[in-house]
């Protein structure tokens, strides 16, 4: 277990890694110019004419429409949304939308909320397959004038049969989990720590999911502690659970929902320090929220998230039928307040089929994409990661056009040793030339082990190096994973479907490591410094010990502020007295009391010894 590969030897940690991941003010030589966009990308070739370097800025002249100029894959539920004019030069514009065959449409404005722009809301929905042209008075981003032209999806042909949801798990104990006086009939799904760290006053953000235990967002500490769970309803999971900036104050989010082939089906949770529920986020257009990405603004005032579609396509080439059923991986970015859509960009319209590296099958919706993670950058290009062709794209927001590609069938990369992924997830840059990726691997007949990887791209030469490699154990990982690279230098990597999360120095010295059981595992993984606040009350029960007296037990499920127990007792709930005061120790404290009160009672104390809450009082006989 450990680092391998090429390691940097700049000596100083470099001054990117000190702000944090969220902010995207980091990405700044990787963007195609209009130029570039015009005549294409192609892959890297080792014979011919020296290719030409990757620009470093991409812009858009002119106002941005979603959906994008000759889209064909509209949900015929769009909304269509314009960018980069005030929302009242928006309104104004003499706006028409008319269907080929469902006519002139009317309809509503709402202005985004940063008044940027303004999304047009047409009274009825549009014909499948039918043609709708747009047209303003102001010229538009990929359109060559004044006039936007996109398709509605067709309908997907009946040939295909989804896999059937998975059966509602009930909580047994077939798996290593973990229950607790307070907080009776939930098995929290156990993380056995064989590396403890103190993780610097952060904590450890888990999803569990899988087996037949009931799994949920849940936190946890350096030794394996639990802080904070949630179990979810059966057939109801979560993932990408984390924390992030709402308004300018740190929230948890999470999706929520159901998975069916590997794709979600549910909405993207914000809760507060409290641990209430203060917004749902879903996509806009009609589609359902995606589990792979769920990523809020620095400001909190927009979200990015991922969708699946089921449309009919033609698979005539690769020896399927004219009308497929075929899923289009949609990622976008939605305004929170509103619900606008800001940006929307469908695999079906930029990517090949012939890039999948997954065979057509007739008996499923066939996932030839699987988008499975967004980087928005601030210098106007999106990075869009797909599984299942096993490339990271680079994609100019105002048009929603391939810039580049890394890896996969046609990288415009040439790949260094050491450098090739396959099925990967979650890729983010770094600063002006650095990306890290979790490289899953697990591709037949080969199965190489998983391993998180830092790259170097070089955008003059078109070349991607490898920079250094974490590994674990020889891990082998089918899905899932992540990497998060610490303000500290840090690395944090999620093994998903390998079950383990493991945190290493940036030269590879393993710092902490756990491990859910086998048949569970976590989407992603966190470390992130977390305060936590609930308003529910601790909780509190007695058994009765063998060497008699009691045995009073505390939890708050949630707190983070917690430091030591008062346990009181007495006759009556206005006659209670102090018995004992202990240090906390992990989720649930227990107290050994020589005597039997007839009510107990619990209460929180912070570090410097106020008093946080109380628990309810209760029979000592409880």
């Amino acid at each position: 277990m450990g680092i391998t590969g090429r390691t940097s030897a700049r000596g100083h940690r470099p001054a990117w890694l000190s702000i944090p991941p969220g902010r995207r003010l980091l990405a700044g030589a990787i963007l195609g110019t209009l130029a570039l966009l015009a005549s294409g990308v192609g892959s890297v070739s080792a014979r011919g004419p020296k290719p030409k370097p990757l620009a470093t800025r991409a812009s858009c002249p002119g106002v941005s429409v979603y959906p994008s100029p000759n889209t064909k894959t509209a949900s015929p539920t769009t909304q269509i949304s314009f960018r980069n004019a005030s929302a009242l030069a928006v309104t104004n514009s003499g706006v028409t939308v008319t269907g080929a065959q469902s006519g002139v449409h009317s309809g509503r404005w709402v202005a985004d909320s940063d008044r940027r722009g303004a999304s047009f809301y047409p009274t009825k929905k549009f014909t499948a397959g039918e043609k709708v042209t747009v047209t303003t008075d102001r010229p538009l981003c990929g359109a060559g004038g004044n006039s936007d032209h996109f398709q509605i999806a067709i309908r997907p042909g009946p040939l295909a049969k989804s896999s059937p949801a998975k059966p509602a798990p009930t909580p047994t104990l077939d798996q290593p989990t973990t229950t607790y006086l307070t907080m009776p009939s939930v098995h929290v799904p156990q993380l056995s720590v064989a590396v403890t760290a103190s993780l610097g006053g952060g904590y450890i953000f888990e999803s569990p999911q899988g087996g037949t235990v009931l799994g949920g967002p849940m936190i946890v500490d350096g030794k394996g502690n639990l802080v904070w769970f949630e179990p979810l309803p059966p057939t109801v999971v979560a993932a990408d659970f984390r924390v992030q900036t709402y308004h300018g104050e740190p929230v948890l989010t999470y999706w929520q929902g159901k998975i069916t082939d590997g794709h979600g089906n549910g909405v993207d949770i914000v809760m507060n320090s409290s641990y209430q529920v203060i917004a749902t986020i879903k996509p806009g257009d009609g589609y359902s929220a995606d589990l792979h990405e769920f990523l809020l603004t620095d400001s909190g005032n927009t979200a990015w998230v991922t969708a699946f579609n089921s449309v009919g396509w033609n698979l005539k080439a690769e020896g399927g039928p004219a009308n497929a059923d075929v899923l289009d991986g949609i990622v976008q970015e939605v305004d929170v307040a509103t619900g606008n859509v800001l940006f929307e960009w469908h695999s079906l319209d930029h990517a090949a089929i012939s890039l999948s590296n997954q065979d057509y099958q007739n008996t499923a919706e066939y996932d030839y994409f699987h988008v499975n993670g967004i980087d928005p950058l601030t210098t106007g290009l999106v990075l869009v990661s797909s599984r299942n062709t096993s490339t990271v794209y680079g994609i100019a927001k105002g048009t929603g056009r391939v810039v580049w590609r890394l890896g996969g069938k046609q990288s415009c990369f040439k790949m260094g040793t050491g450098a090739e992924f396959k099925l990967q997830h979650n890729a983010v840059m770094h600063g002006r030339d650095t990306i890290s990726i979790f490289d899953d691997e697990d591709a037949s007949p080969d199965k190489d082990p998983g391993r998180a990887i830092i790259l170097n791209l070089n955008f003059t030469t078109r070349h991607a190096t490898l920079d250094r490699t974490y590994a674990h154990s020889g891990l082998i990982i089918p899905a899932q994973g992540n990497v998060q690279l610490l303000a500290n230098g840090d690395v944090v990597v999620g093994w998903g479907s390998g079950h383990a999360t493991s945190e290493f120095t940036k030269h590879g010295k393993l710092l902490f490591d756990a491990a859910f059981g086998t048949a569970i595992s976590s989407y992603r993984a966190y470390l992130d410094p977390w305060v936590g606040t609930p308003t529910t009350p601790p909780a509190v029960a007695t058994a009765d010990p063998s060497s008699g007296g009691l045995s009073v037990y505390a939890s708050w499920n949630g707190s983070t502020q917690t430091s030591r127990w008062e346990v009181l007792g007495g006759s009556s709930p206005g006659h209670l007295t102090v018995l004992a005061t202990v240090r906390k120790h992990g989720f649930q404290t227990s107290v050994h009391l020589a005597s039997v009160p007839a009510l107990v009672q619990v209460v929180a104390e912070g570090s410097d010894g106020e008093a946080l809450a109380g628990s309810a009082v209760i029979s000592s006989k409880s």
